[in-house]
């Protein structure tokens, strides 16, 4: 019996890290309360930050455990970012920058990046070129974004690449959010 259980939630984590056109990131839809984001138990310990926002490092984005962050709102859930790189290796959150544009790609289709190429990146050497420049962007200041083409009807799918300097240190972060539609 606890063979079949094992299945069960294989089969479950599978299909909640497939591409949905949920409101959200399966199990977690936007518009949820507190108390309904943390009942998936499965995915806790939740941290909860001072201003009441949460934090789990155990979500799932396309089959592989992420630091997934809830932000909150008088309305309930109204932002997910998975948080696939928070850290202070440039290289390394390059390498992760082109592993989300493929990523993207591959779940939702032509990916586009403001203000980086008008076309998409049709070859490695290419996808190179554009994590070159958006590191030259990032390190300049500026936040690198980038979203499928076409978006689901219930949420609004975008990734942004950022640094933060704190004590003379430089950290990076890639996200990719989960917001409701834009009009």
């Amino acid at each position: 019996m606890a063979r079949w259980l094992q299945l069960g939630l294989i089969a479950t984590l599978g299909a909640l890290s497939r591409p949905s056109h949920a409101a959200g990131l399966p199990p977690w839809e936007l518009g949820m309360s507190r108390a309904q984001v943390t009942n998936f138990v499965d995915f806790g310990p939740y941290k909860t930050f001072t201003n009441g926002d949460l934090e789990t490092f155990n979500g799932i984005f396309d089959g592989q455990k992420e630091n997934v962050q809830f932000f909150f709102n008088d309305s309930g859930l109204h932002r997910i970012g998975v948080y696939l790189y928070e850290g202070t290796d440039l290289t390394a959150a390059a390498s992760k920058w082109k592993e989300c544009h493929e990523t993207l790609a591959r779940l939702y289709g032509s990916v586009e990046t403001p203000g980086m190429t008008a076309t998409a990146p049709t070859s490695t050497a290419a996808l190179e070129e554009m994590a070159s420049k958006a590191i030259a962007r990032v390190t300049g200041g500026d936040r690198v974004q980038m979203a499928p083409e076409r978006q689901p009807d219930k949420v609004f799918i975008y990734s942004s690449f950022w640094m933060s300097t704190d004590q003379g240190t430089d950290y990076y972060f890639l996200t990719i959010f989960f917001d409701p539609p834009h009009p």
